[in-house]
C-alpha cells in the first residue's frame, strides 16, 4: 500500500512539475523562439526543481487533508475550482491556464486547511466570510487609486496582501459589531445602514455622471489592466488564508491585547463618526478630481473661488498670492507641508496630495460634528443624521472638494467649539486658535467671541488674545521667510488697501442673499446663475451683484426641499426658545449665535459672491440646530425625518453638481 502509494505521488509530481514548467516556459519565457536543445533544458530543469519540492510536500499536503472534516476538503477544492475558473473567465485565459491555476490555487489552498477546520469547530464561518467581503471591497477601491502611483509588480503585490489583511482583521471586528448592533438595536443599524447605502449611492452617482461626460480621470478609480489579474488572483487567495490568519491571531491573545489599547478603544467608540467620516472623504475626493483639473486654469469659475490660485501654491514653486492679500497670514506654512507629505505617500504626485488635503478637510468636519452632537446628546444615529447633514450641504459639498481655505477654516471652527464643550485647557485653545487664524485672520473674532460667551474671564481672555496674537507674528515671520513673498504681512497697514475691493454697498438685493445665503442656499443649492464673458469659462453663482442676479428656486423639487427646510429651522428656533432657561449648553449655543451674527455684520458689504464665505458659519447652524431638536433626538420618528430630508437632499444638491460637471464639459 506503501509502495503504490509512493508510486502515485512520483507519478503526480512529475505531471504536475512538467505541467507548471512547460505551462511556464511557453507563457512567460519566450519558449517558441529558442533552438529546441534550449527549449528542452528550458523545460526540464525547471521541472526537476519542482518535482523534488513537490516530492516533500506532497506528503505534508496529505497529512493536512486527513485530519479535517470532509466540509473543509471539499471547501478547499471548490473553492480551488472556482477561483481557477473564475481567474481564467475575467482574463480571458484558455483551459490550459484554468489548468495552471486551478493546480497553482489547489497547492495554496490546503495549507490553510487546519485553520478553517478551527474555524469551522468555533462556528465563525459566516464572520469570516463577511471580513473577506468587506476586505475585498476596501481593498478593491484602495489598490484602485493606488496602483496609479504604485505600478511595479511587487509594490502591487505587497498592497494587494496587506491591504487584504489589516482590512481583513477591520472586517473581522466590524462583522461582530455589526452583527450585535442588528441583534441588539435594529433601528439604530437600519439607520446607519440607510445612511451609508445613501452615501455609496452619491458616490457612485457622481463617479458615473463625471465619467459619461468625460470630465472625471476615472483610471484613478478603476483598476489598470495590469493590475487586474493580480488583484483577482490574491483576493480569491485570501478567503482561506483569512481564515487562517484570524485562528493565528486569536489564539496567539493578539486579539486580547488589541482590545486593550486606547486607539482600539477610541476606533470601537466612535466606529459610526469615523466611518460616516470616509465615506464623506470617498465623496468630496471623487468631486475634487473632478472640479479641480488643472485644465481648468483660471480663479472664479466657482462661486468666485480661488482654486487655480491655491492649486499653483500647494502643489508647485509659485506659492505667491495673485493677489496680494493679507488675509491669510500663513496659510501656506499650514497647508503646503501636508500636501508634500500626501505627496511623498503618492509616489511624488502633489497635485494629488492636494485633493486629498482638501477631501480630508472635508471629512474631519464631518467627524468633528459627529463628535460634538454625539457627545451633547449621547446618541450616535442622531449624532450621525446631524453630521450627514453638514456634508450633504451644498455649502461642503462645493468647498470639502475645491483647493481652497475655506474647508479648513470650518473644520479649525469646529476644533475650537468641540475644545470648549470638552473644558480643554488654554493651551488646546490657542492651538486650536492659531490654525484658524493663520488661515483667515478675521475668523480669529469668532474664536474670541465663543471663548469669552462660553467662559467669560477677562484675565484668561487677556492671556489668550495676547498669546495668540504673538504666536500669530512669529508664524506670519516663519510664513515668509521658508516661503518669500508669499503674503504682504497683515500687520502692515499698506496691506489692508487690497480688501476695500470687496466692499459692496448694502441694498435690498444683498439683504436677500445674506438671508438666502445664511440659512438656505449653503444647504440646499438652488439653480446657478451661469455667466459668461469675463474668464474663458462659465462662471457659476448663486449672487451676482454685478448684474443684480440672485438665484432662485424654480424646480419643484428645489421649492419641496427648501420648504421642509424651512420648517426644520423653524422648529429649531421654537425648540431653542422654549428650552433657553434649562437648556444645559445655552452659551454654547448663544457662542454659536454670536459667531453667526458676526459674519452676517461682516458680509453686510464685505464680498461679491456670499456663498463663498458660507463654510464661516455654516458649521455655527447646524451644530446650533442639532442641539435645539436634541429633545427629539432618540425619537424614532424624527430620525426617520432627518434620513428622508437627507435623501431628498442629495436629490437636490446632485442638481447643482450635474450643472456644474455638464456646463464645464462642453467647454474643454
Amino acid at each position: 500500500m506503501n509502495k503504490q502509494r509512493l508510486i502515485l505521488r512520483t507519478i503526480s509530481a512529475l505531471f504536475i512539475a512538467g505541467f507548471i514548467s512547460f505551462f511556464l516556459a511557453q507563457n512567460y519565457f519566450a519558449f517558441e523562439s529558442r533552438a529546441l536543445v534550449d527549449r528542452l533544458f528550458l523545460v526540464v530543469v525547471p521541472a526537476a526543481a519542482i518535482f523534488t519540492c513537490l516530492l516533500y510536500l506532497i506528503p505534508a499536503l496529505e497529512t493536512t487533508l486527513v485530519g479535517v472534516s470532509p466540509f473543509v476538503r471539499w471547501f478547499v477544492f471548490g473553492w480551488s475550482i472556482f477561483s481557477a475558473g473564475l481567474f481564467a473567465f475575467l482574463s480571458g485565459l484558455s483551459f490550459l491556464s484554468f489548468l495552471f491555476f486551478l493546480i497553482l490555487f489547489t497547492l495554496t489552498l490546503i495549507p490553510s486547511a487546519s485553520s478553517l477546520q478551527t474555524l469551522q469547530e468555533a462556528g465563525g464561518r459566516s464572520r469570516i466570510l463577511g471580513a473577506w467581503i468587506f476586505a475585498s471591497i476596501f481593498s478593491f477601491f484602495l489598490t484602485s487609486f493606488l496602483d496609479d502611483f504604485y505600478t511595479s509588480a511587487i509594490e502591487l503585490i505587497i498592497l494587494i496582501i496587506l491591504s487584504q489583511a489589516s482590512f481583513g482583521i477591520g472586517g473581522y471586528f466590524f462583522m461582530g459589531r455589526a452583527r450585535r448592533v442588528a441583534g441588539e438595536r435594529w433601528f439604530d443599524a437600519f439607520i446607519h445602514f440607510s445612511l451609508f447605502a445613501l452615501l455609496i449611492s452619491f458616490i457612485l452617482w457622481s463617479f458615473n455622471e463625471g465619467q459619461v461626460i468625460s470630465i472625471f480621470p476615472s483610471n484613478y478609480f478603476l483598476l489598470n489592466q495590469g493590475t487586474k489579474k493580480l488583484f483577482t488572483f490574491f483576493t480569491l487567495l485570501a478567503l482561506p488564508w483569512q481564515g487562517w490568519l484570524h485562528i493565528k491571531l486569536k489564539f496567539s491573545g493578539f486579539y486580547n491585547r488589541l482590545k486593550q489599547t486606547k486607539i482600539y478603544e477610541y476606533i470601537s467608540a466612535n466606529l459610526a463618526g469615523l466611518s460616516l467620516a470616509f465615506a464623506f472623504f470617498t465623496l468630496y475626493l471623487v468631486l475634487a478630481s473632478a472640479l479641480n483639473l488643472p485644465r481648468f486654469d483660471v480663479d472664479d469659475i466657482y462661486f468666485d473661488a480661488d482654486h487655480f490660485n491655491y492649486r499653483l501654491r500647494l502643489t508647485s514653486d509659485h506659492w505667491n498670492d495673485f493677489y496680494w492679500r493679507s488675509v491669510h497670514p500663513f496659510i501656506v506654512l499650514l497647508l503646503r507641508p501636508l500636501v508634500g507629505l500626501f505627496a511623498i505617500l503618492l509616489k511624488g504626485d502633489a497635485l494629488w496630495g492636494a485633493y486629498v488635503l482638501v477631501a480630508l478637510g472635508g471629512a474631519a468636519c464631518v467627524y468633528l460634528v459627529w463628535m460634538f452632537i454625539k457627545s451633547v446628546t449621547g446618541n450616535s444615529v442622531y449624532a450621525s443624521l446631524i453630521s450627514a447633514l453638514l456634508g450633504l450641504s451644498a455649502s461642503h459639498l462645493v468647498f470639502g472638494s475645491l483647493l481652497e481655505s475655506y474647508i479648513f477654516l470650518a473644520a479649525s471652527l469646529l476644533l475650537f467649539f468641540m475644545l470648549l464643550l470638552k473644558d480643554r485647557p488654554l493651551p488646546a485653545l490657542v492651538s486650536a486658535s492659531l490654525i484658524t487664524v493663520g488661515l483667515t485672520h478675521s475668523n480669529f473674532a469668532q474664536n474670541v467671541i465663543a471663548l469669552f460667551t462660553v467662559k467669560p474671564n477677562i484675565k484668561q481672555m487677556f492671556k489668550y488674545g495676547v498669546t495668540v496674537m504673538v504666536f500669530l507674528v512669529l508664524l506670519t515671520l516663519a510664513n515668509n521667510i521658508l516661503y518669500p513673498d508669499a503674503h504682504p504681512f497683515f500687520f502692515v497697514p499698506s496691506s489692508l488697501q487690497a480688501e476695500e475691493s470687496n466692499l459692496y454697498p448694502l441694498n435690498q438685493l444683498r439683504g436677500q442673499a445674506l438671508i438666502r445665503a445664511f440659512f438656505f442656499h449653503n444647504i440646499a443649492a438652488p439653480d446657478a446663475i451661469l455667466h459668461t464673458g469675463e474668464i474663458p469659462f462659465v462662471q457659476f453663482r448663486f449672487f451676482k451683484p454685478e448684474i443684480n442676479k440672485l438665484s432662485q428656486y424654480d424646480l419643484p423639487l428645489q421649492n419641496m426641499t427648501s420648504w421642509i427646510w424651512a420648517l426644520l429651522l423653524l422648529l429649531g428656533g421654537s425648540m431653542f426658545l422654549l428650552n433657553f432657561r434649562k437648556d444645559v449648553h445655552l452659551r454654547l449655543s448663544l457662542a454659536l449665535i454670536g459667531c453667526m451674527g458676526f459674519n452676517f455684520l461682516l458680509h453686510l458689504r464685505y464680498g461679491k459672491e456670499l456663498f463663498l464665505y458660507t463654510p464661516n458659519w455654516t458649521y455655527a447652524l447646524i451644530l446650533l440646530l442639532g442641539m435645539a431638536w436634541r429633545q427629539f433626538a432618540g425619537k424614532r420618528w424624527f430620525q426617520l425625518a432627518l434620513l428622508v430630508f437627507l435623501f431628498l437632499l442629495v436629490w437636490n444638491n446632485a442638481a447643482l453638481i450635474t450643472t456644474i460637471f455638464e456646463t464645464l464639459a462642453v467647454q474643454v
